[in-house]
């Protein structure tokens, strides 16, 4: 089998030459660049590819930098721009593919650009792919034949957890959760006091995959904010607070938020994990949040599209009415599956997870060769 791992000139790149020369596979990584001569061959194939759906997936993550992007005239040009360079961008990708020939290519998440359109280009090929990203637990990676987040391997049926490890050999404990530092950008707050009972709200990056791609109704950190609100006065509890914290990785202050309305204060100073264990209820769009408030047994609902969206799990709400609905639940006596939770975990430490304690171990190296060979415990969990 040979592999051809694509990637900008980047921290990836940097990466991925490191592992091929200790995978001692057929391998080689194909660094980004100017286009290529022989795909103008392929231009008249390009031209019949639709790329409607990725010029809407990156207008979204624009507009999350800056409204201009909302407006029509400029979107449309930007649209036609970028439809052009990605039928330039697959034709080129067709030619490199049909010289390298490889049985797989690798590549890092495949729902952003340039990548999407080099994953469109593999799939014409039926080039199988791998998808690298950053894992799911502390210390470890995703790579994955089918997808990363929502659109991963993983099964979303309760009872293929409780059924895996029948005997009980492998022994869940939780890890510790490590924090996020704040960007560069990011103003420095203090914490807050916090109220005595709250709902705990993280919000997160508005271009990332996350939100751009796998939240088909919350489209924004402001819509994020008035739908919980909404729903949460619902309760008719006024001893219940709402507590939001921006995201460390986004630069943007939701100022205009933070008065907004009387329930709802933001601690942005305050540890996320002090935010969970005080929380009585933890609302996500899709967060990794999410599954640090499941180790930490808080009950979980979310609003979009999750790879942890299992019944039993957690609750999860597509529209206004059952994120009241789901409020209602939880707070009626709905718990979650203490034995589900451990063997979800469990086959994510186990199985699913390739670890990664340092950049270059040797525990990592074995279980990506394993990985892309197909021949560690998940691969044969994928062939049943």
């Amino acid at each position: 089998m040979s592999y051809l791992f694509i990637s900008r000139k980047n921290v990836h790149s940097r990466y991925y030459k490191m592992i091929i020369k200790r995978l001692n596979l057929d391998a080689q990584l194909y660094i980004m660049g100017l286009p290529k001569l022989s795909s103008l061959l392929y231009l008249r194939q390009a031209c019949r590819v639709d790329f409607r759906d990725i010029c809407h997936e990156q207008l979204l993550r624009k507009r999350a930098y800056n409204p201009i992007w909302n407006h029509g005239p400029l979107s449309r040009l930007y649209s036609l721009v970028l439809t052009c360079i990605e039928r330039l961008r697959y034709a080129k990708y067709l030619a490199v593919l049909k010289q390298k020939k490889p049985d797989y290519v690798v590549v890092w998440n495949g729902r952003k650009l340039p990548n999407s359109t080099i994953v469109m280009a593999a799939k014409s090929l039926d080039i199988k792919l791998f998808y690298f990203e950053n894992g799911l637990l502390p210390k470890t990676v995703s790579l994955d034949p089918k997808g990363v987040n929502f659109a991963s391997s993983l099964s979303s049926d309760p009872n293929f957890y409780l059924s895996f490890d029948p005997k009980n050999d492998c022994v869940f404990s939780a890890p510790e959760i490590v924090p996020r530092s704040n960007i560069r950008q990011r103003q420095k707050f203090a914490p807050i006091a916090l109220p005595k009972r709250f709902i705990f709200v993280p919000f997160q990056v508005p271009h990332d995959t996350q939100i751009v791609c796998y939240s088909s109704w919350i489209d924004s950190m402001e819509r994020f904010y008035d739908e919980v609100i909404q729903a949460v006065k619902t309760l008719h509890d006024p001893s219940l607070k709402v507590v939001f914290k921006e995201h460390p990785s986004w630069h943007k202050h939701y100022t205009s938020l933070y008065e907004k309305d009387d329930i709802a204060l933001f601690a942005n100073g305050n540890a996320t994990t002090e935010l969970i264990e005080k929380a009585e209820v933890i609302l996500t769009i899709n967060s990794t949040v999410g599954m640090e408030s499941l180790l930490l047994n808080k009950a979980v609902i979310t609003l979009g599209d999750a790879c942890y969206n299992i019944e039993g799990l957690v609750l999860h709400a597509n529209n206004r009415q059952q994120l009241s609905n789901c409020l209602n639940e939880v707070y009626q006596g709905w718990k979650m599956n203490p034995l589900l939770r451990d063997k979800f975990f469990s086959f994510l430490k186990n199985v699913y997870c390739v670890p990664r304690v340092t950049k270059d171990d040797d525990e990592h190296i074995l279980a990506v060769k394993q990985r892309l060979t197909e021949t560690d415990e998940f691969s044969n969990f994928e062939r049943c």
